[in-house]
């Protein structure tokens, strides 16, 4: 799996050179009109290789794959607004809110959800991310990448590497 990652190129540009170097050739019309799940995560239509975008301010990054995946990015000096202190846990509180934030999305997306369905029941600590009291069995691997935290989740440890474009 790939980590491909820019602070300089427009989305559409970043995600087509990403793209083209897993082989999958869009111009930025088809890239624009990706299909949808019904929660709203893009998909290549041709389905052999699966992907999660993420953007926090001029980030972007896209994790790419044959393994389902989800990716997020969160700027590390980031503090939670006064709507997610409410939903978070005093122990959450004291959390490094990075860490907490990117695994929560990112195992959202990688369960093809909603915040809203799974954020009530996922609870982040010690480093772990449980879901209804379980720790998740998917694994969640945070990467530091300058001045942004990224949590990649998938089945297992599927090997992965960052490439800046």
């Amino acid at each position: 799996m790939n980590v491909y990652y820019t602070e300089e190129l427009p989305r559409g540009a970043f995600l087509r050179e990403a793209f083209a170097r897993e082989g999958v050739h869009l111009s930025e019309a088809e890239i624009s009109a990706l299909p949808r799940t019904k929660s709203g995560k893009p998909f290549l239509p041709r389905g052999e290789l699966r992907f999660s975008l993420t953007h926090a301010d001029s980030f972007l990054a896209v994790a790419v794959g044959k393994e389902e995946v989800g990716l997020d990015a969160e700027k590390k000096d980031r503090r939670p607004t006064e709507a997610l202190l409410l939903r978070m846990t005093a122990s959450e509180r004291r959390e490094d809110f990075s860490l907490l934030w990117t695994a929560k999305e990112a195992y959202v997306k990688y369960r093809g959800g909603t915040l809203a369905q799974l954020l009530p029941h996922l609870v982040y600590g010690d480093g772990a991310l449980r879901l209804d009291g379980a720790p998740v069995p998917e694994s969640l691997r945070h990467i530091a990448l300058g001045e942004y935290t990224l949590c990649l989740c998938t089945r297992g440890d599927v090997p992965f590497r960052t490439v800046r474009l």
